[in-house]
């Protein structure tokens, strides 16, 4: 057997996940300039610059800390504040927020959407060095903002608390709506199955792999960090996919939340990164869309499942949340609707290796699909187990026989049992087999 099939058993490379290209957040760091005083008949003025993180290159937030014996324009009262409608995920961690930051919140998102220049907030409430961290939230959680510049100004009262943002808008709300409109008929179109009677994992399945179907990892303009570019544009990177996750999971009223952090890549670098944490039947998972839409030349149709639902513990691995004070994550440790254990391709060791595949081919091959996919629970149960799928190096017999079944019961797709490639996940400890389909070389 081994000589037989020494030839056409290949190893393929490792995958490569995307660490996301970095994210549009608005996030100022450490002020380390001396700040500019200047003195006027209306009061103390002073200027602090920042550098904000963004994509493409760098911007400068403007504190400005004023003293004023003028009359001052007031914010949307807190009643009011109360009855602006949040988004889910905005909603969901405002929740957690004393009473007036729940306020100064409504009142950021209010005066984004309503497009104002000038956005009057409760004073004493927020602290100019936070301020940033509570525009992250709103916009991040926010997937239909996405007209905003990275520049801003922040307006700050005598006692360090930010009294007002003055915000720039990059299109005009024509455009603005326009854009919309199109994301909402791509959504129409990959939603337009689902019913009723789907359950939660059925529902989300649909649209993860909608996500990585329509969607090719790209950084081009200011469109891939956006859910438009996702859908519509068709090339999007991390934020543009989590955004596109985010409004598809509402559609299909599944929970959802970004969450903001580092991605790790292989080579130990880090990266800023936005993934979501889902939830299916009440209990929550983490999920990463883009890193399930790996750059990968060999095989540029591999959709996998190695981030689909995974718990905190596994996304530690290669994923950081990063610090924000208004930001309260759930808890992920659940594992019933992960998704090799949903469908029966986990082991918990090498013995169970065989089991698992045997299932994982027979659905792969039943619905004519290219990859049959199975997870272990540890590394050395995943070391094992590639032990064992490279057979000495000229595959595994198990494995052909199981093919060669496949292929026969299954003859309209035009599998072939002479043999098949691996890609493996050292990190996730996931190993698929591509199958070999009739003209592949």
């Amino acid at each position: 057997m081994g000589k037989r099939f020494a030839a056409a058993f290949t190893v393929l490379a490792l995958l490569l996940a995307a660490a996301g290209g970095g994210y549009y957040a608005y996030t100022a760091l450490s002020r380390e300039d001396p700040a500019v005083v200047s003195r006027s008949s209306e009061g103390t003025v002073v200027t602090r610059r920042s550098k904000v993180d963004v994509p493409g290159g760098e911007g400068d937030v403007v504190v400005e800390e004023e003293v004023s014996s003028a009359p001052e324009e007031q914010p949307i009262t807190d009643e009011e504040a109360a009855e602006v409608e949040l988004p889910y995920a905005v909603g969901y961690f405002a929740e957690q927020l004393s009473e007036d930051e729940k306020t100064v919140c409504r009142q950021i998102y209010k005066g984004i959407t309503d497009r104002e220049e000038k956005i009057l907030i409760k004073k004493d409430v927020i602290d100019s060095d936070d301020i940033c961290q509570l525009i992250v939230m709103c916009v991040t959680g926010a997937p239909e903002i996405d007209y905003i510049d990275t520049n801003y100004s922040v307006q700050v009262d005598a006692n360090g608390c930010a009294s007002a943002v003055y915000m720039t808008y990059t299109r005009t709300e024509e455009d603005t709506q326009m854009r919309r409109q199109l994301t909402e008929q791509a959504i129409d179109r990959i939603c337009a199955e689902v019913t009723p009677e789907w359950t939660d994992f059925e529902r989300y399945k649909l649209v993860h792999d909608a996500v990585v179907e329509h969607c090719v990892y790209y950084e081009s303009d200011s469109d891939c960090y956006t859910a438009y570019g996702c859908l519509v544009g068709g090339n999007a990177v991390c934020e543009g996919y989590s955004k596109a996750l985010m409004l598809l999971c509402d559609r299909v009223d599944i929970p959802c939340l970004p969450v903001i952090g580092q991605g790790m890549n292989e080579d130990g670098t880090s990266q800023g990164h936005i993934w979501n944490k889902i939830m299916l039947d009440g209990q929550w998972y983490n999920t990463d869309v883009t890193w399930d839409d790996p750059v990968f030349e060999s095989a540029e149709n591999y959709l996998r499942y190695d981030y689909f639902t995974v718990t905190d513990d596994e996304m530690d691995r290669n994923h950081t949340e990063d610090e924000n004070i208004f930001i309260s994550e759930p808890e992920c440790t659940e594992t019933a609707y992960d998704y090799y254990r949903y469908y029966g391709y986990f082991t918990e060791d090498v013995s169970g290796a065989e089991a698992a595949f045997e299932r994982a081919v027979h659905d792969a091959m039943a619905n004519g699909d290219e990859y049959a996919r199975i997870k272990c629970a540890d590394l050395n149960c995943f070391n094992e187990t590639l032990d064992w799928v490279f057979g000495g190096g000229s595959g595994n017999s198990s494995l052909f026989d199981m093919i060669k079944r496949g292929a026969e019961e299954n003859p309209g797709y035009g599998y072939e049992d002479s043999g098949y490639s691996v890609i493996n996940n050292g990190v996730t400890f996931n190993i698929s087999i591509r199958l070999k389909l009739e003209g592949d070389t």
